[in-house]
């Protein structure tokens, strides 16, 4: 578990130094964040801020009284003899401090209750004071926590007169807190620097609003990129979502007609008018959000669709009640308002999956290939719907534009689903929906170049860069599912071990067989003299069996007739062997000599 930020600083702090040192922000900050104002819980950092106010006093035996009776009692010089003094006195500033914006934002709904919230901003500014005073008048403490005291004073004071609409007072003390702050982070490091930097950032919209109602008319830009950033202070948000909508009044009144697809649309419900030009303010505030700060962007795409489901519901009630609309469905022709209807509906799905796929995109660890898999099952259901739209199902460029990102998105889709797979070891699936993937890939690929060559811009979430990206993740990702198809191949007995393989045999004649030899990770542990496998065949080698030499026989020869050579020899026949008798006597060599 983290540590509680007052106990650390508590830890932290030595009574037996000359000099006692209090980072009073930090402290604060970490306090906020832990304990209830990172979601605007007022009420449970007000607890906190109670708990740890008891816990202080009872270490510091500073009572204020007994059980029957309160006796206030001030921390003065001689009773300041720890520095745990100046975070009891910083806990009760804080304490009223969270209770008067606790009422403040109850003040909605009951106006009584801003009036005692002013009074305990009265009482968290007395408080600041008596602590900078405390701080200012004593040798014990640093300089920085001096100057860090005279800051928190001053940014009470500030709030305070904020409130009551003292603006140039409440500018002056901003702009002397800012100017602390912005000074004690140039002499920190850059990981000290990090709270006092994101201070100023925060006190800067306060000092802009309040030139503002004083006359400076420049100081309306800056407010509203501020506002598309988030990091406006509390105080400001209500107010600033006031002067905004106030601002888009005074543009509406202008605003009568919009072009789409080719089309001119008339808008004349005002909440329409409010909606299509925070549209054109979206842009630019979402332009200033830097990439990684995922909560701003979140912020900013929920307040825009909140806003579209509302003009949605007012185009829908306006097309219910004219009669023009209903006469235009007999005809099968689509009207200005159902027009608007498509144009506003188009707007809310093709924010959405922008929202959805920058958070595709994120790189966060910890989501499942399940997680982006529902997500893009999400994302293509919205493009399905674009298509149907009246007045976009008959656009032959739209639907073009629309089918080339589902391809894309398709292409997403089945890698995760191929990842999901892999997971669970279905390597064969895994590679059959890689091949996939490539296709919806390169047939989404030669669609977006073809349309960039178009110059139709409409609609494009993504780009070829991203699915070139994917390409070249398949690639090595085919490789990886390969190997481990193999490697799962190998036979496993009963205990989860590996096939027993015959370790006397050479390796060269065992290639064919993977086995874990435990001999060869000794190297990596560090022993000495491992055993090392016999690479090269037996030595001397084996006999192999060979066939012998064959034997031939030449038995045509019995059945073969040859000339006589007895003319060539020059030898006569003898007459008296001619017959029968002759034949049988050259047989059996009864002819005297050859």
């Amino acid at each position: 578990l983290k540590p509680d930020a007052m106990q650390v600083a508590e830890d932290n702090l030595n009574p037996d130094l000359p000099v006692f040192s209090v980072d009073i922000l930090p402290v604060i900050k970490e306090a906020q964040n832990q304990h209830g104002l990172r979601h605007g819980d007022y009420q449970r950092y007000h607890g906190y801020c109670n708990r740890r106010l008891k816990r202080i006093r009872r270490v510091l035996k500073f009572k204020m009284g007994d059980k029957r009776k309160v006796t206030p009692k001030k921390v003065t010089e001689p009773v300041f003899t720890d520095p745990r003094y100046i975070l009891m006195l910083l806990m009760t500033s804080e304490r009223a401090w969270s209770l008067a914006m606790y009422l403040k934002q109850e003040a909605n709904s009951e106006p009584r209750k801003r009036h005692h919230m002013v009074e305990k901003m009265r009482k968290a500014v007395v408080l600041a004071s008596e602590l900078n005073t405390l701080c200012e008048s004593s040798e014990k403490v640093d300089a920085r926590t001096k100057l860090e005291a005279q800051a928190y004073s001053a940014y009470m004071s500030g709030i305070l007169q904020f409130e009551l609409k003292n603006w140039v007072a409440a500018m002056d003390l901003f702009r002397k807190t800012q100017t602390i702050y912005g000074k004690l982070a140039d002499t920190m490091s850059k990981e000290e620097q990090t709270v006092y930097k994101t201070m100023v950032d925060e006190i800067a919209p306060n000092i802009r609003y309040c030139a503002y109602t004083i006359g400076d008319q420049s100081a309306m830009d800056d407010l509203m990129q501020m506002h598309g950033t988030g990091r406006q202070d509390p105080l400001l948000s209500e107010k600033l979502d006031f002067l905004i909508a106030e601002s888009r009044e005074k543009k509406a009144a202008s605003m009568s007609e919009i072009i789409w697809r080719n089309r001119t649309i008339r808008v004349k419900n005002n909440k329409v008018r409010l909606f299509l030009i925070g549209v054109k303010e979206f842009e630019k505030d979402l332009s200033t959000i830097d990439d990684n700060d995922r909560d701003a962007r979140v912020e900013v795409y929920d307040r825009l669709l909140t806003e579209c489901k509302d003009a949605l519901q007012v185009t829908r009630d306006d097309i219910r009640t004219d009669p023009h609309s209903k006469a235009s469905e007999k005809t099968n022709k689509v009207s200005d308002l159902q027009f608007l209807q498509s144009y506003l509906t188009y707007l809310r799905l093709t924010k959405t999956i922008q929202n959805e796929a920058a958070a595709g995109d994120s790189t966060r660890r910890g989501p499942k290939p399940s997680d982006f898999i529902r997500l893009y099952d999400g994302i293509l259901q919205n493009l399905s719907e674009i298509l149907s739209l009246p007045g976009v199902d008959v656009d032959s460029e739209m639907s073009d534009a629309v089918g080339s990102q589902r391809t894309a998105f398709q292409a997403f889709r089945c890698f995760y689903v191929a990842q999901a797979y892999v997971n669970e070891k279905k390597w064969t699936e895994a590679m059959a929906l890689y091949d996939r993937v490539m296709e919806h890939s390169n047939k989404a690929m030669g669609a977006l170049v073809k349309q960039s060559q178009d110059d139709f811009v409409e609609f494009k979430v993504l780009n070829s860069s991203k699915l070139e990206s994917l390409v070249e993740t398949i690639a090595f990702n085919r490789y990886r599912v390969h190997a481990s198809a193999i490697l799962d191949s190998v036979a496993v007995n009963k205990d989860g071990e590996s096939k027993k393989v015959d370790t006397t045999v050479p390796l060269m004649d065992r290639v064919d067989h993977y086995y874990e030899d435990p001999t060869i990770s000794a190297l990596q542990n560090g022993k000495t003299n491992p055993k090392v496998p016999q690479m090269t065949s037996a030595y001397p080698p084996s006999f192999d069996p060979v066939p012998c030499k064959p034997l031939f026989f030449d038995l045509a020869l019995n059945h073969v007739t040859f000339p006589s050579l007895d003319k060539k020899l020059g030898k006569k026949e003898n007459p008296q062997k001619a017959g029968i008798t002759g034949l049988i006597s050259n047989w059996w060599g009864w002819g005297g000599k050859k």
